[in-house]
């Protein structure tokens, strides 16, 4: 109980900083465009040094056992998503300017900013770690596939760049670091951690920000939208829920619980930014992205509750 109310007491804190972000946003001190900015500085800085921060490790077998076992869970829940969300979107017969939208706030979750913050609140470097390793597939499907769902009879997409930003880049390095012997020097290793700290606030003033730039009225309206209604339910709930067997496999409590939270986070803000670059409903995605970050305060709980209860009968 106590190691849950703790948890409830660092996530009030972590969206406290969003709602900083509403608020600064609405009162123009965060002005228009400056998303962009922070986006940059966390995409380009902060978060590619927490990554290397935390996959500065020995090498040892157990940490590539570690890491087939985040990619099998990633490469699962990222697999089971993309059947159950284009299944359904096909039955529900959404308006062909929000079909992709839908399909891809579904599938993508904030997993590099909220995810890794979640995860280092709860369990420090050894969650970033395990965080990094779950994003792997994740990141090389997201600059993959999403990019496939919104430009599938695109030209533009220039696939030789597709892998070449600067998350995929970090990871791979990091991946480099863990596997060579020995670690970084103490000096590096400290720039790396003082660097990558601020990713945590800096991320939930950019969630804040990116929801005080969507008009009250456009958001209002796609409230009485039941579609987006089932995809926050499908990315928030059902799909983590679909790792829950992985418990009978005894694998260790955080891995785990890295996986299962990192893929409850709510739906990616990059999901708008790929609407609105190839010329779909980006406010209907914004919208997505939106009511699935303000559920996920009672989600992202109630998944750690639910991990607590089970972990302790298995």
């Amino acid at each position: 109980m106590n190691q849950f109310a703790s948890f409830i007491q660092e996530l009030t804190l972590l969206y406290s900083i969003a709602v900083l972000g509403y608020m600064l946003r609405k009162k123009e001190i965060l002005p228009q465009g400056s998303e962009k900015v922070l986006t940059a500085v966390i995409l380009n800085v902060t978060l590619p040094a927490l990554i290397l921060f935390g996959m500065d490790v020995s090498f040892s077998v157990e940490n590539l056992i570690q890491f087939s076992w985040l990619c099998l869970l990633s490469t699962f829940v990222l697999i089971a998503s993309s059947v159950i969300s284009s299944v359904t979107v096909k039955k529900l017969k959404p308006e062909e300017q929000q079909k992709n939208a839908l399909e891809g706030i579904m599938i993508f979750g904030n997993q590099g900013f909220l995810g890794i913050a979640v995860c280092f609140l709860l369990f420090g470097k050894e969650g970033v770690f395990y965080a990094t390793l779950f994003n792997f597939v994740y990141l090389l499907y997201i600059w993959t596939y999403a990019i496939y769902l919104f430009a599938r009879n695109s030209e533009s997409v220039q696939w030789r760049k597709v892998f070449l930003n600067s998350g995929v880049i970090a990871t791979l390095f990091g991946l480099l670091l863990m596997i060579l012997p020995g670690t970084l020097p103490d000096v590096l290793s400290n720039t790396l951690e003082l660097t990558g700290r601020p990713t945590v606030p800096l991320s939930m003033l950019l969630i804040g920000s990116l929801l005080g730039g969507i008009p009250a009225s456009e958001l209002k309206l796609f409230l009485q939208n039941k579609h987006i209604w089932l995809a926050s339910f499908y990315k928030l709930i059902l799909f983590p829920l679909l790792l829950l067997p992985f418990t009978l496999l005894s694998l260790p409590f955080q891995l785990f619980a890295v996986a299962f939270l990192v893929a409850g986070m709510p739906s990616a803000p990059t999901i708008s930014m790929y609407a609105q670059t190839y010329g779909e409903d980006s406010s209907y995605a914004a919208a997505g992205v939106a009511i699935s970050t303000v559920l996920s305060c009672f989600t992202i709980p109630a998944l750690y509750g639910l991990l607590l209860i089970v972990s302790s009968l298995t």
